[in-house]
């Protein structure tokens, strides 16, 4: 699947306090399979990086 996205979202970065979860070694996992792949980290719930998803989406559709 990375290796042919575009784009990988890691959702939900305002629970990262409370859960297991290393988003930099997910990251790295995705670019290893496919360097090219851009990486958004976000939450809706706080908004943080929902202006990068935003643009994302305004450039391409």
């Amino acid at each position: 699947m990375f290796a042919v996205a575009d784009l990988v979202i890691i959702n939900k970065i305002d629970l990262l306090p409370y859960v297991d979860f290393d988003g930099d070694q997910c990251e790295k996992y995705a670019r290893s399979i496919n360097p090219d792949l851009q990486v958004l980290k976000v939450s809706a719930t706080t908004g943080e990086g929902m202006t990068d998803w935003y643009d994302w989406l305004g450039e391409r559709y």
